[in-house]
């Protein structure tokens, strides 16, 4: 097969219907650099364009092949040289496909297994410290805190007031999907520090600002919800979702000026990407309140939820178009 001598063919067949390279590719539903890359042998067309060019410009696809119109009727030889071409062509093309699609499904799943990873280890706090810890004095002066034994693990900061002087710690408690597998675990004692040396002990993060577990040698007798760290707001949220939503708009007005050109199905699969996206995010979370201050755990679930849903629009769209 002379890709040279079929180049110049289709080049020649499009001169005689007056037809610009541009209104050709228009035509077939290609790009113009498609059809360029075809007349100057540096490409040809593949299984899926051959039947459009035909029709096109009026010639057969064994003469595209052939690279020139039949005068006679073709021979029994050309013909099973045509077709065994045309064979190798399609399992070449076939073949290529089924390449990329490995490479494409094995990029995927390592994303998916990545992001699932940290979905799965990513802590989720406990909001309050009852049923998470309670802190005790022990007889040797020191001040422990004693962690349920379904904390998964902990975390703790200590820092100085600048204007009081007062040692100040800083405690928070998690759980992870992953610890559901870990078993029973028994308690688990966080040294704070001796109690001539601690001044106040908080935990985080709650409903509001963090709670007084403990002050200056005794627990208090009511929670004193003052000071605190500040734990990441729901403006994140609502910033993706704004900017998704935004990125959707966009997308489906490019789609709708330009449905009727050939790159309209890729300008559509890019589009899906934001709308997934968008509508991941109030999916993730719905219900959850003020709760939402995990930024890697509820991020790692709405980017599971946009494969997901990205993945069965993506489906649903080929199968309307094979329907078509």
């Amino acid at each position: 097969m002379d890709t040279e001598k079929t180049g110049k063919f289709i080049a020649a067949l499009r001169k005689e219907k007056n037809l610009t390279q541009a209104q050709l590719a228009e035509k077939i539903l290609v790009s113009d650099k498609a059809v360029s890359r075809w007349e100057t042998g540096r490409g040809f067309p593949d299984i899926n364009n051959l039947e459009a060019i035909s029709g096109c410009l009026d010639v057969s696809v064994a003469e595209l092949l052939k690279g020139e119109r039949a005068a006679d009727e073709v021979s029994r030889e050309e013909l099973q040289t045509i077709t065994t071409e045309g064979i190798s062509l399609t399992k070449a093309f076939l073949n290529k496909k089924n390449f990329i699609n490995l490479i494409m499904g094995f990029i995927a799943g390592l994303i998916i297994l990545t992001v699932a990873a940290v979905h799965l280890a990513s802590p989720l706090y406990i909001k309050g410290s009852d049923g998470a810890l309670k802190v005790e004095e022990l007889s040797d002066g020191k001040v422990v805190a004693v962690l349920d034994e379904g904390v998964s693990g902990y975390d703790i900061e200590r820092v100085t007031d600048p204007d009081s002087g007062t040692p100040m710690v800083f405690i928070g408690c998690y759980r992870t999907k992953l610890s559901r597998f870990d078993g029973q675990k028994g308690e688990t004692l966080v040294l704070l520090g001796e109690k001539s040396d601690l001044g106040e002990v908080y935990y985080y993060p709650t409903g509001d600002a963090d709670e007084l577990i403990y002050r200056g040698g005794r627990a208090p007798a009511a929670a004193d919800n003052s000071g605190g760290v500040v734990t990441l707001p729901r403006l994140i949220y609502n910033g993706w979702f704004v900017i998704g939503a935004v990125l959707s708009v966009i997308g489906i007005v490019l789609f709708l000026v330009f449905r009727k050109r050939y790159f309209a199905g890729k300008v559509l699969k890019i589009v899906l990407l934001p709308i997934a996206f968008t509508v991941s995010i109030p999916l993730c979370l719905a219900g959850h309140g003020d709760e939402v201050y995990n930024a890697a755990y509820y991020l790692s679930g709405i980017l599971l939820l946009t494969i997901a849903l990205y993945a069965l629009a993506n489906l649903a769209l080929a199968r309307t178009f094979r329907k078509r």
